[in-house]
């Protein structure tokens, strides 16, 4: 009976077990954690853009300003030299022109110098500083809501053109921009004593637009917002006036600490040029003076190399990266007066489209992948 029963135990035991074989054949297999597909990063490319005075300065500029942006296959344009010029609103102008090419873009009239257009929604504008009607710039914040209800905030700059320290090393006045030449030799005396020319820089109140951009950026830091600020700076890094290029770009010998960059360091934002190029010799990533489509010099110091990267794209926020960077427009400046191609390791990309500033363009490619 004993033996009876085991066998028929035995039996009930096998059929469960050829009944759970034979599910698990007809079932799919089971998904691991590590067969899933990495999240895909955001990918927001970011083109800074002196307009020349909204391309008044070029035979058919704002037709370039809207192939330019066109061609650069941007997301985010911040623009700067944005006067509203004849009353006419040109945000409104340039959507409606590239809207007419296929391409849908928002932007708003801010009333300041500056602007933006973005692929993605504006959900606000927040003055930062407004110094425009002392022909000291301005910065203008711009609240986008980007794919996967991320939030980005980028902030639009065009600082005082006036005080231009960095010409006093090279021989000519900041403000008159004309040569300075003591015993009248016709040659740039440079000036080189750091403490005038710090003077000169402070005077500009550019380091009081970016005092200001600091406190605001410190709003943004509480609520884990990822913060870029793009621009025209008209001046330059304490990572361009090094060592390695004292002797380069008509810098005289002079190795000088750039307060703002300074304060934008501390604060925990990031070069994205110096970044993804750290060498300022080979890689000088000079956005000044450019060569603007059929137009002569537009050096505004004819005896000196005064080659500088004084447009520039900070950012600083968690899973946001630079990843590609560009010099945008054609590769010849102005130097000594005369149109050159210098040699550089810089990488330039739109240089044969005809350009409409006489400053090049700066683009990059930043990566924000999902927490």
């Amino acid at each position: 009976m004993k033996l009876m029963l085991m066998a028929f135990v035995v039996g009930i035991a096998t059929i469960q077990a050829r009944g759970f074989q034979e599910a698990c054949q007809d079932a799919p297999p089971p998904v691991l954690m590590a067969q899933l597909p990495e999240a895909k990063p955001l990918n927001v490319r970011l083109l800074t853009l002196n307009t020349w005075h909204e391309g008044t300065k070029v035979k058919g500029g704002f037709d370039k300003i809207v192939n330019v942006i066109l061609a650069s296959k941007a997301d985010i344009i911040t623009l700067s030299e944005v006067r509203n010029l004849g009353g006419k609103d040109f945000h409104h102008r340039l959507i409606k022109a590239l809207e007419k090419k296929g391409e849908i873009f928002y932007g708003k009239k801010t009333g300041s110098d500056v602007g933006l257009l973005s692929r993605w929604p504006i959900q606000k504008t927040e003055l930062v500083t407004d110094k425009t009607k002392g022909l000291r710039g301005s910065i203008m914040a711009f609240y986008l809501k980007l794919p996967n209800e991320k939030r980005l905030v980028v902030c639009s700059a065009h600082l005082d053109y006036t005080h231009y320290a960095i010409y006093l090393p090279r021989g000519y006045d900041g403000n008159t921009f004309k040569i300075i030449d003591e015993n009248n030799d016709g040659i740039p005396d440079p000036i080189t004593d750091k403490r005038r020319i710090h003077q000169l820089d402070q005077d500009s109140h550019r380091d009081e637009c970016i005092k200001s951009f600091i406190l605001f950026a410190k709003k943004m830091k509480k609520k884990k917002t990822p913060i870029i600020l793009a621009g025209d700076f008209n001046e330059c890094s304490h990572l361009d006036w090094t060592k390695k290029t004292s002797q380069l770009f008509s810098h005289n010998g002079v190795v000088i600490q750039w307060k703002n960059s300074l304060r934008l360091k501390a604060t925990g934002f990031v070069d994205s040029w110096r970044q993804l190029f750290p060498n300022p010799a080979t890689h000088p990533g000079a956005t000044w003076p450019s060569e603007a489509w059929k137009k002569g010099s537009t050096s505004w110091a004819p005896k000196v190399d005064e080659r500088d990267r004084i447009d520039f794209i900070y950012y600083r926020g968690p899973h946001l990266k630079a990843k590609n960077g560009w010099i945008v427009g054609s590769a010849k400046y102005w130097v000594f007066n005369k149109l050159t191609r210098p040699k550089s390791d810089c990488p330039f990309v739109l240089e044969e489209i005809p350009w409409p500033s006489d400053h090049k363009g700066y683009m990059v490619d930043f990566e924000w992948k999902k927490k």
